[in-house]
C-alpha cells in the first residue's frame, strides 16, 4: 500500500512540474500589438508614460505583475471597493482580453521606459 502511494505521489509531482514547463512566457510584441489594439496612447499618453489627463496613472515600468493583476480586477464581474477596480472605461477596454493577452499586455507595458523612476538631474546634480 505504500508503494502504491510513493509512486501515485511521484507521479502527482511529475505531473505537476510538466505543467509549469508548459506556463505561458509572455510575449512583449503580442503585448505591444495588443496596447495598439486597444488605443491605451488615447488615455495613458506617449508611451504610455504622459497621461491625457492627472486623474489617469503612468502605467509604462510599473511591475508586470501588478499590472496583470489590476486589469484583472478591472475585469471582476463584482467591482467592489475589497474586490476589482471600479472603473468602467478600463472595465470596458479590457474586457475582451482573455488572461493570456492580459499577461502579454502587462509584460509589454512593464518593459517600457518609465519617467517614475529617473532620477531628475535638474534637481539633483550628483552623479
Amino acid at each position: 500500500m505504500n508503494t502504491l502511494f510513493a509512486r501515485l505521489s511521484l507521479l502527482g509531482v511529475a505531473a505537476a512540474l510538466a505543467g509549469l514547463s508548459t506556463a505561458h512566457a509572455s510575449d512583449l510584441k503580442k503585448g505591444e500589438a495588443l496596447v495598439q489594439q486597444g488605443g491605451c496612447i488615447a488615455c495613458h499618453g506617449a508611451g504610455l508614460a504622459k497621461p491625457v489627463s492627472p486623474d489617469y496613472p503612468i502605467i509604462a515600468g510599473q511591475p508586470e505583475s501588478y499590472l496583470f493583476h489590476a486589469m484583472q480586477q478591472y475585469q471582476a464581474k463584482h467591482q467592489t471597493p475589497l474586490y476589482g477596480r471600479s472603473n468602467p472605461i478600463m472595465a470596458g477596454m479590457v474586457a475582451r482580453f482573455d488572461s493570456r493577452q492580459l499577461q502579454d499586455i502587462a509584460a509589454y507595458v512593464s518593459s517600457l521606459k518609465s519617467p517614475l523612476y529617473e532620477p531628475d538631474l535638474a534637481r539633483d546634480p550628483r552623479p
